[in-house]
């Protein structure tokens, strides 16, 4: 009966495949669910190929949320992280500068102003860093979507392939 399910909604995935670039998370979602609440009128012989099809179509599945809820977050997660790491090590370097002023005046080659010049040499590399941190983070949210998207069409590619194969197992 639950291959009967699975090949119907296959079916509703096949129609979808289309729409399928223009769609959201919720699309690909909502196909899962129909795949598995429709029943389909006729047995369907199982094949070695319909299995292996069946099982890329739940491996394809599976990527895509690992993806969404596993991958994705945690990429989020550490380069949030590095931002504050980075933030906390500018601002300790920035106060560092500020209380090294008043020795400054000392003289040219004076151990404060030596270390002064090395916390300036680490400072303007860790903007840098930060700079860069912050580029990435907003470039994996613009491609994250491109991602799912990448994923949830390989969930309907793996779900036409089992659609193909019960086809022609109705057939035979």
């Amino acid at each position: 009966m639950r291959t009967w399910l699975f090949c119907a909604g296959l079916m509703m995935a096949l129609v979808a495949t289309p729409l399928a670039a223009q769609a959201d998370e919720t699309t690909a979602e909502s196909t899962a669910e129909e795949v598995q609440a429709t029943p389909l009128p006729a047995p369907i012989v199982l094949t070695p190929e319909l299995i292996e099809a069946h099982h890329a179509y739940q491996l394809a599945q599976l990527r895509w949320q690992k993806f969404r809820f596993h991958e994705l977050p945690l990429q989020r997660q550490s380069l949030d992280q590095q931002v504050r790491d980075s933030e906390a090590a500018i601002r300790v370097l920035k106060r560092r500068l500020r209380d090294y002023r008043p020795f400054l005046q000392v003289g040219r080659y004076s151990p404060a102003r030596t270390a002064a010049e090395n916390d300036q040499l680490a400072l303007q590399t860790l903007e840098q860093e930060l700079s860069l941190l912050r580029t990435e983070r907003i470039n994996l949210m613009r491609f994250s979507r491109q991602n799912s998207q990448l994923y949830q069409l390989d969930v309907l590619r793996t779900a036409a392939r089992v659609l193909q194969l019960s086809a022609e197992a109705k057939r035979q």
